[in-house]
């Protein structure tokens, strides 16, 4: 009998799995950054969640799917006003402020990762107990990384619950296409937290002081946070239509308008006539400088999850580099 017992208790307790080694280490050394992190992703999460059923319960009750199309009509605008009024302004700060999420983790997560132990020479106790220094770095680097990844997600899964009977409801009065809410919700966020932890390190391993690596994270990861926006619109194929007798982009509603412009009789793209804007006829002041048209350049609703699987993947790969660059520094600076 107590050795068909063994396998799931000792001594009247049940065993449960611990973390060992390396690992336990790494947790113990970083545990209060890690259960802040953990509990304050849990609040997150419950509130998402409660906001969610209000702001759907709301769109329900005031019947706001049947103004998707005619958000201009005075009724539905009333109402979509009051509902904005409610739902989107209070969730507005909130998506606003998950753009530091990722800077936390570069700044207070990665950059002192490598730099404190660098720094204070910690790190030499334990590559002399039979751990080479690839495979320190790899713990170092990895454990919190599984942490920030598994936190992010949980942040970001939540403010994409809050945020999308919100959005539904408002259509194209509650614009995806801005940066927020594009790096508050989805995968981006994940993205760019473990693309700024994975900097921090780095950076806390080339120079090695804990300040230094956190004031150069901020700053490069600002650096990377504008190149990523100025290259967002193009992660993903844009569209272009031209349409005749009109002077209004043709693009769908709730597109994100990239460029357009006024088209000719032989659909060429042609330069706006300013002076138009002066008469009181505007359609004829158009037509009788040849514009019969208009184009545009746009995203619509439905590349909304491409763009942003596209950032994480970019977001990802850059990282990748980053993990290969402190194996390879780590193995050549061995001091």
């Amino acid at each position: 009998m107590s050795a068909l017992a063994s396998p799931s208790s000792h001594g009247g307790r049940r065993l449960r799995p611990r973390l060992s080694g390396l690992t336990w280490l790494i947790w113990r050394q970083n545990r209060t950054a890690f259960w802040i992190g953990l509990a304050a992703a849990a609040a997150v999460a419950v509130y998402a969640a409660v906001q969610h059923q209000h702001a759907a319960a709301a769109a329900a009750a005031q019947h706001l799917d049947a103004c998707h199309g005619r958000e201009t009509s005075a009724a539905c605008l009333k109402s979509l006003l009051a509902f904005e009024k409610k739902h989107q302004f209070p969730l507005r700060r909130p998506l606003q402020a998950m753009l530091l999420l990722p800077f936390l983790f570069g700044l207070f997560l990665g950059g002192p990762q490598l730099a404190q132990e660098l720094e204070s020479g910690t790190y030499r106790t334990v590559t002399t107990q039979s751990v080479t220094r690839t495979r320190w770095i790899v713990a170092k680097i990895g454990v919190p990384l599984a942490v920030t990844a598994f936190v992010s997600s949980v942040f970001a899964a939540a403010m994409t619950w809050w945020w999308h009977p919100v959005a539904a409801a408002l259509g194209p009065l509650f614009p995806w296409q801005g940066w927020y809410p594009f790096y508050g919700v989805g995968p981006v966020v994940v993205g760019l937290s473990v693309l700024l932890y994975l900097l921090g390190a780095t950076l806390g391993l080339v120079l090695r002081r804990t300040v230094l690596a956190m004031g150069a994270t901020l700053a490069a990861g600002a650096g990377l946070f504008a190149l990523l926006e100025q290259v967002r619109p193009y992660l993903w194929p844009v569209r272009t239509v031209s349409a005749q007798h009109t002077s209004e982009p043709p693009a769908p509603g709730g597109s994100w308008l990239l460029q357009d412009g006024p088209l000719s009789t032989d659909g060429r793209h042609v330069s706006e006539v300013t002076d138009c804007y002066a008469q009181s006829d505007f359609r004829r002041c158009l037509t009788e400088h040849g514009i019969t048209g208009h184009w545009a350049r746009y995203h619509p609703v439905t590349d909304l999850w491409p763009l942003q699987w596209t950032a994480t993947g970019l977001c990802c790969t850059l990282g990748a580099a980053l993990v290969a660059l402190s194996v390879w520094w780590i193995r050549k600076h061995p001091s």
